[in-house]
């Protein structure tokens, strides 16, 4: 009987402390957010900075694809799809940019003055039309020197890890398309890309970019703009 009435207590007891601490937490602050649409959480303080090389988004600065499909290829989920027509034999449209790896993991993307592939890292090179490693990147940039003395720097070759070298564009890209949705983050896309043009954003953006919808994770990176054949084509409709 003791026992019994023993059991009864324990439970009344533990019902009540459980109720203490839940009518406690009626007093205490929101600490649920209503994502996607409340990033408060981003302002606080716990939140630890995104690693450099993080594994998030695929981004394709697709200027600088070359359209070799070894990407497509070795995606183990395929979930990069590449179309495009190649040039004629001898014709290009025009190269892709010098990436520039310092010995302190710093990364410089730009053009090289002068042959390339013929550098001497005794020397100093000089690198022009500077641009980001993520976002957008106009052909023209490319094409025209800039007249912006930010992107123009002098590098001494001893601060070199080592150096992209360009390759011609050749292929005009009808489709670059991502399914993110398929992505297992491997990474080994990136590593095979030539130009290092497809990276994997390592910012918050390259995590925050949940959607209601599937088909909304297909990223398309094709700019038809780009080669200049709208007009090409609106020109041949009017003749």
């Amino acid at each position: 009987m003791d026992r019994y009435i023993r059991n009864i207590y324990k439970g009344v007891y533990t019902v009540l402390v459980g109720m203490r601490i839940t009518i406690r937490q009626f007093f205490e602050p929101n600490v649920t957010h209503q994502y996607p649409y409340e990033h408060d959480f981003e302002k606080k303080r716990n939140v630890r900075e995104i690693p450099k090389g993080y594994r998030g988004q695929l981004y394709n600065r697709i200027e600088d694809c070359i359209g070799c499909k070894k990407c497509e290829l070795i995606c183990p989920v395929d979930c990069i799809t590449i179309t495009g027509d190649k040039l004629p034999k001898g014709e290009q449209l025009w190269d892709s940019m010098n990436v520039i790896h310092l010995k302190d993991g710093r990364e410089i993307i730009g053009l090289i003055e002068g042959e390339d592939k013929k550098l001497n890292l005794d020397e100093e090179m000089t690198v022009t039309n500077i641009t980001s490693r993520q976002g957008p990147q106009e052909v023209v940039d490319r094409l025209e020197q800039s007249g912006d003395e930010s992107r123009t720097q002098t590098i001494s070759g001893s601060e070199v890890s080592r150096v992209v070298t360009r390759n011609p564009v050749v292929f005009y890209l009808d489709q670059f398309d991502i399914d993110m949705s398929l992505c297992m983050y491997c990474g080994l896309c990136t590593e095979v890309c030539p130009t290092e043009c497809l990276t994997m954003i390592d910012t918050l953006e390259g995590i925050e970019y949940s959607k209601f919808d599937r088909t909304d994770l297909i990223f398309n990176f094709d700019k038809q703009e780009m080669y200049g054949k709208d007009e090409a084509e609106t020109e041949e409709a009017a003749d």
